[in-house]
């Protein structure tokens, strides 16, 4: 027989009331205290698992429950009935440091494991579910949005306009995937020189950008990278791994709040996502493999891009290398072809 102090709550107010617990040997259980008399069985408890000493909680069939500080009383009697086998080996668990230490370690490496592997496998077999209205929609959404607080008309002359379009739309002819491609010039002061490619077929070119430009060469060379991203889906795909990242770390941390805040801030994840080095490995061979059918030599790329980091390396704008990371590395590949 063990007997228990404890208080009992009705389920109806908080008063608090208490009681004793009288637990027998045959599983009958005594609740007693003043106008409190209570029959039941071990069987029909439901008892929470232990947290370190905090009180530990017994509940009823009838809603009401009963609080006690005598947690070793209670692991006795899980014991002895068996009950709580699982939570009450967790719990001898938790008080082993080396145990904890190695899930620590453990939950460390799923965690780095799930982001750097998982992720993008996860978002590269989801976008091929993706509807391409819905990847339209998100690029026209991300462009208005952009429009509204970053970008302003562009300032070039129509002739100038139509010059670029002409070499767009030689560009874009070539893709083998049901795009529908267009081109957006903006002027974007603090986006300085920079191109940005938007899921569904958007392209968008600062004015900057065509000023920084030697020849029409650079600027197809810019132009094939972008479309590159879009054949390939890298926006989309960093999207949804920037969306599978955060609902993967709500899930490990069970921050569920935070989830509704990501179609909020979609066209600020547009604007200054870094694409991954394997992301832009492709844009850039994709890049390459065009320039070499229409004979243009592969230098004029690496040019573009060495302009590039010459005007933005001290910028603190959304300059082209943000969204374009290890540009040196990049260079050299495209030189040297390694």
């Amino acid at each position: 027989m063990i007997k228990i102090n404890a208080y009992y709550y009705d389920g109806q107010s908080s008063t608090q009331v208490p009681v004793v617990i009288t637990v027998k040997q045959t599983g009958e259980v005594l609740i007693s205290g003043q106008s409190v008399e209570i029959k039941t069985t071990v069987k029909l408890l439901k008892i929470s698992a232990r947290l370190a000493n905090t009180r530990r909680n017994i509940y009823l069939k009838d809603g009401s429950k009963l609080e006690t500080e005598d947690n070793k009383a209670i692991d006795q009697i899980c014991g002895y009935f068996d009950r709580n086998i699982l939570q009450s080996l967790l719990h001898k668990l938790e008080k082993n440091w080396s145990v904890v230490l190695v899930a620590l370690i453990i939950t460390i490496i799923f965690v780095w494991g799930g982001i750097e592997y998982g992720v993008p496998f996860a978002s590269k077999w989801a976008v091929k579910s993706v509807p391409y209205r819905v990847e339209q929609s998100i690029g026209e959404q991300g462009l208005e949005s952009l429009d509204n607080w970053l970008f302003k008309e562009t300032t070039m002359q129509n002739s100038e306009q139509r010059h670029l379009q002409k070499l767009f739309d030689n560009l874009v002819i070539n893709s083998e995937k049901q795009f529908n491609y267009r081109l957006e010039l903006r002027s974007a002061q603090k986006m300085g020189a920079n191109a940005l490619a938007l899921p569904g077929g958007i392209i968008i070119m600062t004015d900057a950008l065509i000023a920084l430009a030697e020849n029409d060469q650079q600027i197809i060379a810019v132009l094939a990278h972008e479309m590159a991203h879009i054949e390939y889906q890298h926006g989309l795909r960093s999207l949804l791994q920037d969306s599978i990242t955060a609902l993967f770390m709500a899930g490990v941390l069970g921050d569920i709040s935070s989830i509704s805040s990501l179609s909020v801030a979609i066209p600020t994840m547009l604007v200054e996502s870094r694409y991954s080095r394997e992301f832009e490995l492709e844009a850039d061979q994709y890049a390459i493999d065009y320039l070499e059918t229409q004979n243009i030599a592969i230098e004029q790329y690496s040019k573009i891009l060495s302009l590039l980091e010459q005007v933005n390396k001290s910028s603190h704008q959304f300059d082209y290398l943000s969204s374009h990371p290890t540009m040196d590395k990049r260079i050299n590949i495209i030189q040297n072809g390694d």
